[in-house]
């Protein structure tokens, strides 16, 4: 799911779930879905289960692989990437999921229920996966006026640093 915009074809970016524990593929469907469900609150974006955008994969590992994974297409300005990391902070804090990866091409962000929005390694994470997105020559998307959301008040957890 390439995202097409005024001709321009824009990668979509790859969310993928990691739960702390092993954990059947009907619940990790649910978790997957709970995120997705939380992203397609934002405007613009379009949010995807890969094994429904992609089905009929031969082997079974690569579906198992598939329930963990959401695609999300759409315009990533700086502040919907934000806005997309601090869901993803708030989700994995919440559900307890060790960690959620952000990947667009070969480059990739590990969020945690730890990570904070302000974190220099997150910001210049994001960075990286905003500059995945613009296609060579081409100025990058203004946020156009749009405000971040305020950061989800992270509760207190212990071990890593997150990103």
């Amino acid at each position: 799911m390439d995202t097409e915009r005024e001709g321009v074809t824009m990668p979509e970016l790859v969310l993928v779930v990691e739960p702390e524990q092993p954990i059947g593929g009907e619940r990790l469907d649910a978790l997957t879905q709970g995120l997705g469900d939380d992203l397609r609150t934002m405007a613009r974006l379009q949010v995807t289960s890969v094994a429904a955008a992609d089905p009929g994969h031969g082997s079974k590992s690569v579906q198992a692989w598939e329930l963990g994974m959401l695609a999300v297409g759409g315009l990533f300005s700086a502040t919907t990437m934000r806005a997309i990391a601090q869901i993803a902070i708030a989700y994995a804090e919440r559900t307890r999921t060790r960690s959620i990866r952000i990947r667009r091409g070969d480059t990739e962000l590990v969020i945690t229920g730890s990570t904070r929005i302000d974190d220099p390694t997150l910001v210049a994470g994001l960075a990286r996966l905003i500059e995945t997105s613009v296609p060579s020559g081409s100025a990058l998307p203004s946020s156009s006026g749009e405000q971040a959301a305020p950061p989800p008040a992270p509760r207190p957890r212990s071990g890593g640093t997150g990103a």
